[in-house]
């Protein structure tokens, strides 16, 4: 059996052995050798030497499975020995299958390592369990030597670069050279013509295919507005230039390596290890601070004693020449200042919340409604009585974040937000506090505001053509009328209007007319005769332009209505007195109702809004015993959010209502003759057509310092006589 030695570790770990005959290696004998490391677990062994090592480390036990291998034991069928060596507990060899055999080490505190070494019908396993030896922390020493920082040197004006020869440019690729296209065979008929039946026939036309779609293209994402800083956080001034040539700690106590430092820059140490606010560090700590490891050359006091401060979480503060140390100092013994903001445009909460989300804290006193319910002792069979009590605490609510993954950088600073005043206050480090400030004022933006200009066109198109014809004739008692496609016939005393009298029709039908009461006609005896026709346009606009000036965030109305009753309820009550009636009156405004909603205002100059328009005007009434009621006609459009550029027309067209009415009156038999069938009926034909349009224009005001929006107003004259007129009345 020929293997080659390895190593075994905490990972899985394949040995292959030599290729050689397939055939089964034997195993017919195990003995343990111990050792001043462990032991060494030898295999003896006969036949093939094909087999395959594969080990794996699980927690404190090692596994190895020898592959192409079977155990044939004088003494069994496996082999177990307990406690063999120190930091073994147990070792054991047993078939896994036909053809494979595991050997499981188990150690007592630490999982063994070994190596495999092979000879002829020999293979040894030597195990061992003496794992790495924590190292002891490196002793601090009493001083360090220091050198003092060496001085800048003079400044020496440099030469400006030659500058490099500029690249040849790369010769143009010789161009491929063109393979001429064969030529077609000749055909006998080239576009012969097709005929069928005497009709020619199209030729048939080549099928192009549609060409491709472009690529996938992402939308415009514009400019971005950054602002970025970097935070700055406070450092310890020792007030010394001496630097460190060389030290090397390890697991030196935070407290002793500062003192040595302070000592080092001349200057004293106050440590107090009470506190629990260090976020980093803080596993291992003890009294004297969290372990510390430095490996510094050539640095100065300052920069280290600041670097052993940031990797512990240790809050310092340097009072003459002492330096408080610890890791929740008192306030007494902090740097502590308290700033008040008085915000402008973002609210005080929203301000204080996002503070709170970059590390800091804040309280806020509400009021909390509590109700406790007390049960009343009563006799058996008596349902169970309870009083409840109702009172307003008021409690205190810290707000504060702890990230798992990462630390807040305004941790230990403390916010207090007013709400009268709209104003915060910082109270906590000098560098805490410059960066909140540097944080609000980027987001205390003023919100942009817009000049929207809104359009809204009502436009009927309406259109009447009305034709007919009257005539009439009378002779003694007998008389003929015709007219509006009405035929009246009298015999009798009375009189038959005369129908020229009847006016042109202007936007109502031809009405029949009625024969007159007794009397003597002027025109007894003659025929008259009457040819009406007319043809009307109407083209109707309601124009509303207004300019409606909308801040980012908020919601604009122009209403122009009158309400008008469209439901009313009567209520009849019989009472002993007499009855009661009531009336309850529904009314809807009737008119224009435009709504603008702006919802932001971007960088690069784009408004995305949404606008509302309704119309609504009254087309019918009826009248009933309670009174008149009308119908009302609304169109309404909403548009949606939409997205427009500065300056840019929005168009919302095609809401159209349309209606066709046709009527015609003719007189029986007669008004069914072609032709001569017209001058007894009489057609009118009512087209109505309304459409709305609206007109969207935004415009983004400038509200900057150089801004003159406003200030240069110059009214017309007729605005001039009105305002002149309107102060005259108010005197």
């Amino acid at each position: 059996m020929n293997l080659q030695p390895f190593l075994l570790g905490s990972t899985l770990v394949a040995l292959a052995a030599q290729p050689g005959l397939a055939s089964v290696t034997s195993i017919t004998n195990v003995r343990l050798n111990p050792t001043a490391t462990g032991l060494d677990l030898v295999f003896e062994t006969q036949g093939g030497d094909n087999s395959s090592v594969f080990t794996v480390s699980q927690g404190n036990t090692l596994q190895a499975d020898i592959t192409r291998a079977q155990l044939n034991l004088p003494d069994g069928g496996s082999f177990n020995q307990a406690n063999p060596a120190p930091g073994i507990s147990q070792v054991s060899v047993v078939p896994l299958d036909a053809n494979s055999v595991r050997i499981t080490v188990s150690g007592t505190s630490q999982p063994p390592t070994g190596a495999v070494e092979s000879s002829d019908n020999q293979v040894v396993l030597s195990i061992r369990n003496d794992g790495e030896t924590a190292q002891a922390p490196t002793p601090v020493p009493a001083e360090i030597e220091t050198v003092p920082a060496p001085a800048a040197p003079p400044a020496v004006a440099q030469a400006a670069p030659e500058p490099s020869p500029e690249a040849a440019p790369e010769p143009a690729p010789e161009a491929a050279p063109e393979v001429p296209t064969p030529a077609s065979p000749d055909v006998l008929v080239p576009n012969p013509e097709v005929t069928i039946d005497g009709a020619p026939v199209p030729r048939p036309q080549v099928q192009q295919t549609p060409p491709f779609l472009p690529r996938a293209v992402a939308p415009p994402i514009g400019d971005i507005a950054v602002a970025e800083g970097v935070p700055s956080f406070n450092n310890i001034n020792l007030g010394s230039n001496e630097r460190i040539p060389k030290l090397l700690l390890r697991d030196a106590p935070a407290r002793e390596v500062l003192s040595l430092l302070a000592r080092a820059a001349g200057l004293n140490l106050v440590f107090t290890p009470a506190g629990g606010g260090a976020e980093a560090g803080a596993e291992g700590a003890s009294a004297d601070g969290p372990p510390v490891s430095l490996d510094i050359e050539n640095e100065s006091v300052q920069d280290v004693f600041n670097h052993v401060l940031r990797v512990t979480g240790l809050q310092a503060n340097r009072v003459g020449r002492s330096v408080y140390v610890g890791p929740t100092l008192p306030v007494s013994a902090q740097n502590v200042s308290a700033r008040t903001l008085r915000l402008n445009q973002v609210d005080a909460t929203v301000a204080t919340n996002f503070l709170v989300a970059l590390g800091a804290e804040s309280a806020v006193s509400r009021e909390r409604l509590v109700t406790n319910v007390n049960a009343v002792t009563v006799a058996e069979g008596t349902p169970p009585i309870t009083e409840t009590q109702t009172s307003t605490v008021d409690q205190i609510e810290v707000s504060r974040v702890d990230y798992e993954d990462s630390q807040g950088i305004l941790r230990g600073l403390q916010v207090v937000a007013d709400e009268r005043t709209n104003s915060v206050t910082l109270v906590g480090r000098a560098d805490l506090i410059a960066i909140a400030t540097e944080q609000l004022t980027r987001i205390d933006l003023r919100r942009r505001q817009v000049a929207v200009n809104v359009r809204v066109i009502d436009i009927d198109l309406n259109s009447l053509d009305a034709f007919g014809t009257s005539f009439s004739f009378q002779n003694g008692l007998f008389g003929v009328l015709s007219s509006g496609g009405l035929g009246i016939l009298n015999i009798g005393d009375g009189g038959t209007p005369n129908p020229a009298s009847q006016a042109t029709p202007t936007g109502t039908p031809i009405l029949p007319r009625t024969l007159g009461g007794p009397g003597t006609n002027a025109t007894s005896g003659n025929f008259l005769a009457q040819l009406l026709g007319t043809v009307q346009n109407g083209n109707g606009k309601i124009i509303t332009d207004p300019t409606l000036i909308v801040q980012e965030g908020q919601t604009a109305t122009v209403q122009l209505t009158q309400d008008v009753v469209t439901e009313l309820t009567q209520t009849i009550e019989v009472t002993e007195t007499g009855t009661l009636t009531t009336l309850d009156i529904e009314t809807e405004p009737a008119g224009l109702i435009l709504q603008i909603d702006v919802d932001r205002i971007d960088d690069n100059g784009f408004v995305s809004l949404s606008v509302a328009p309704s119309i609504s005007a009254p087309t019918d009434s009826f009248t009933s015993d309670a009174g008149t009621f009308f119908l009302l006609s609304e169109r309404q459009i909403s548009s949606g959010q939409v997205r427009i550029r500065d300056g840019q027309t929005l168009l919302l067209s095609g809401i159209i209502q349309e209606s066709e009415r046709n009527s015609v009156n003719k007189i029986p038999i007669l008004g069914d003759i072609p032709i001569l069938g017209a001058l007894f009926r009489s057609t009118v034909t009512d087209n109505q057509r309304r459409e709305l349009i609206v007109l969207l224009t935004p415009q983004i005001l400038d509200d900057s310092d150089q801004s003159t929006f406003g200030y240069q107003y110059t009214p017309s004259e007729s605005v001039q006589e009105i305002l002149e007129n309107r102060g005259r009345q108010e005197e």
